[in-house]
């Protein structure tokens, strides 16, 4: 029997002991049997509430269950889209276990998932990239584009490698990190002469990708002419690796996220802030 149920039959046997039988346990039981309610449970109802007055569970010890409105909020704002969470770290901001976090993501469709290693390329692929790189060069060379790159770095706390497997919390994989595209495009460029130069992964060039794309009338890269494992060709790389280097220069260390993010900010030198 579920808690609410249990005790709302509680209340209701121990009224009707005091208020209609009289205090007479056999004129409730009779009553209450005709419920098809257990004898011995009816009796038990009445025996807890002469030893101890209470109606009801007692207030249970250890961490609330639930989690407020405000909460759960906060929760998917620290969670959805992220990468490298952990929520046996997260669970003690809100005073609940993490079971009870897991179980509120799972409630509200985030899921947790695998970052995917890139697989090898074959002989044939390693062929195509001078001929792609071409390609892409001529694109560019005759057109007036601002390119924007997709690429991502994680900076912690000391200077240490993320594992490439780690995973991330998304309600959506197939959009994961797209609905930035557009905002930061609008805010910090001319959309009309922009194009959208995504790495090879396949979630970049999935069908959801693309009509979002399309819907906004949004250029970007094909991926016959985007080529493979060629990051000389992309700056944005060489950027990531300058960054790092001066961030964590003669063994700096953050002791906290905010920390953290005023080093990064301070050398890097772009309008859109971390």
């Amino acid at each position: 029997m579920a808690r609410i149920n249990r005790e709302q039959l509680q209340k209701r046997v121990v009224q009707h002991c005091i208020n209609v039988a009289n205090k007479q346990k056999q004129v409730t039981v009779n009553h209450f049997l005709q419920e098809k309610i257990p004898r011995q449970t009816i009796y038990s109802i009445i025996r807890k509430y002469e030893e101890s007055g209470y109606i009801g569970d007692k207030p249970r010890s250890g961490r609330p269950k639930k989690l407020s409105r405000g909460q759960l909020t906060r929760l998917k704002r620290l969670v959805n889209k992220k990468t490298g969470i952990s929520l046996r770290r997260l669970a003690p901001r809100f005073k609940v276990s993490y079971q009870t976090i897991s179980n509120r993501l799972k409630a509200m469709g985030i899921k947790y998932y695998k970052k995917q290693r890139a697989p090898k390329y074959t002989d044939k692929q390693l062929e195509e990239i001078p001929t792609r790189a071409r390609r892409l060069y001529r694109m560019l060379s005759n057109n007036d584009f601002e390119l924007i790159m997709d690429d991502e770095k994680y900076f912690l706390l000391q200077d240490q490698s993320v594992p490439t497997n780690r995973g991330f919390y998304t309600s959506d994989k197939r959009t994961t990190g797209l609905q930035r595209l557009m905002p930061f495009v609008t805010s910090y460029h001319n959309k009309e002469k922009v194009l959208f130069w995504p790495d090879l992964a396949s979630s970049h060039y999935g069908n959801n990708v693309l009509q979002y794309l399309d819907q906004n009338d949004a250029q970007f890269v094909d991926n016959k002419f985007n080529p493979q494992n060629c990051p000389q060709a992309r700056p944005i790389e060489t950027l990531w690796s300058i960054l790092k280097n001066m961030v964590y220069d003669e063994g700096w260390e953050a002791k906290t996220i905010d920390q953290l993010r005023i080093q990064v900010n301070e050398f890097y030198d772009g309008s859109y802030r971390i």
